[in-house]
């Protein structure tokens, strides 16, 4: 399995688009996409193609069992004075190995990294255009896995389908955030998939959301399925708590995804001076810190957000408890995008240049 090249007619399609500014979330679709197809037990090759519809049979398993995964990942624009100007790719093997163990759990066909990365950079260096200028802001890439066979037996399916689309984006939020204590439904039970970025684990957060708008919030903090009495994570973003000089964030396991943000912060924190434990979270025990006046932070971190700091939390009880300042979460959120964006160098691996074509 090999990725080929964009063809100039699809290099044409680039022509004269704009980026809108603000740059939002998913608004400015990019006209070319990677796609690949797993038929007979191999892959083909990937090839650069027109983001077209895709023609699929009503009775294509995905539609019907939910067989299917995706990656979010990010191209940035290198501001630093190594290569400036380039693209750059974010840790993207660890985003290759995330999207192999999501297939691995769903029973679908792995794909080789070493091509998953190739095909980013060809998607991304046929996109160049499209990454935009500004730290914060990124090509956003989304690779895609799901079941293509068109069959009703509730069974793998035979056939798969891998998609790359792109869009130049902000950040998912942009200023603190929100958090709503979710305390009725769960996100992810033991021995689920809530470790995997399987589509439907995003869907069945979908009714639970609904009324945030209304009630002023933005994030669901979901809570453990079998006793919800410690916190998890937000629907799209692992989370961390500062109670003094420790910041803390729940171990992984089966009901929590394994973020590459989160694996990064952890990994940092000596470099910074940082004390970070893996540890369990009670929230009976946070929301009194809180309403105490303790020195506390509470922040989100994912691809999509980078890291958020919280302002407020609430609950169906009426619970709306503010957030003093959120010295530690800033001062994160500057570094990973200095780091992603080339200002300041990264561990070995985790900046990839992506080669101008």
């Amino acid at each position: 399995m090999t990725s080929t090249l964009a063809s100039p007619d699809l290099r044409r399609r680039l022509e004269g688009i704009q980026l809108p500014d603000p740059l939002g979330f998913g608004t400015l679709m990019a006209p070319v996409m990677a796609i690949a197809h797993y038929r007979d037990g191999a892959w083909e090759d990937v090839r650069l193609d027109a983001l077209d519809p895709l023609s699929l049979a009503p009775h294509t398993q995905a539609l019907h069992y939910g067989q299917a995964i995706f990656e979010g990942m990010k191209a940035y624009r290198n501001l630093g004075t190594d290569l400036p100007g380039t693209a750059l790719l974010f840790r993207p093997h660890e985003h290759a190995r995330r999207f192999n163990r999501s297939a691995t759990r769903l029973g679908m066909p792995e794909l080789d990294e070493d091509v998953y990365v190739a095909t980013l950079e060809r998607l991304v260096s046929t996109l160049d255009a499209l990454v935009p200028e500004r730290q914060g802001q990124s090509l956003y890439l989304r690779p895609t896995m799901f079941g293509a066979t068109a069959h009703l037996s509730v069974v793998p399916s035979t056939e798969y389908c891998f998609v790359v689309l792109a869009t130049p984006s902000d950040a998912f939020f942009t200023a603190p955030i929100s958090a709503w204590i979710e305390r009725r439904f769960s996100r992810a039970g033991p021995g689920g998939t809530g470790n995997v970025k399987a589509a439907g684990n995003y869907a069945a957060s979908f009714a639970a959301a609904a009324p945030l708008a209304k009630l002023g919030f933005q994030q669901l903090l979901w809570l453990d399925a079998v006793h919800h009495t410690h916190i998890e994570e937000f629907t799209a973003m692992n989370v961390f708590v500062r109670r003094g000089d420790t910041i803390l964030t729940p171990p992984l396991s089966d009901t929590i995804l394994a973020g590459i943000t989160r694996d990064s912060l952890l990994r940092l924190a000596g470099s910074l001076g940082l004390s970070m434990v893996e540890k369990p979270v009670d929230v009976a025990e946070l929301v009194d810190a809180i309403a105490s006046g303790e020195d506390v932070e509470v922040f989100g971190c994912g691809t999509g957000a980078v890291v958020a700091p919280v302002e407020l939390i609430g609950d169906e009880t009426g619970l709306r408890l503010p957030l003093p300042p959120f010295p530690v979460a800033t001062r994160l959120r500057r570094h990973m995008l200095d780091l992603q964006h080339g200002v300041l160098p990264a561990p070995a691996g985790w900046q990839r240049p992506v080669p101008t074509r």
